[in-house]
């Protein structure tokens, strides 16, 4: 016997909890604060598309880190929230300095 007893019903997570997480887990991989980053959730063929607009941490090179953090993202979420994300697009909106030195 695998697992435990069968409990009938099914759980929802609504729009706005997906949104937070999307927002959370975009925040993370792109490394910037999640108030900058932007989230619309749609349809796509049975599973979630993300319409994603933030900016990216500028540890990373700009094409490649939207490009690899479209893939990690929709992994990650997939993950979280036991749903197919079968779409990602990144608006890029500006570069989120991490770095600290100054010129005198």
């Amino acid at each position: 016997m695998t697992g435990g007893p069968a409990i009938p019903g099914h759980v929802e997570i609504s729009t706005r909890a997906l949104t937070s997480c999307a927002r959370a887990v975009t925040a993370e991989r792109l490394g910037v604060p999640a108030g900058r980053v932007r989230v619309s959730l749609d349809d796509h063929e049975g599973g979630i598309a993300l319409d994603i607009a933030s900016p990216i941490g500028d540890s990373s090179g700009i094409v490649d880190g939207a490009r690899d953090g479209a893939v990690a993202i929709r992994e990650r979420l997939s993950s979280l929230i036991g749903r197919r994300v079968g779409a990602a697009r990144i608006e890029l909106t500006g570069i989120v300095r991490t770095s600290t030195n100054r010129t005198r």
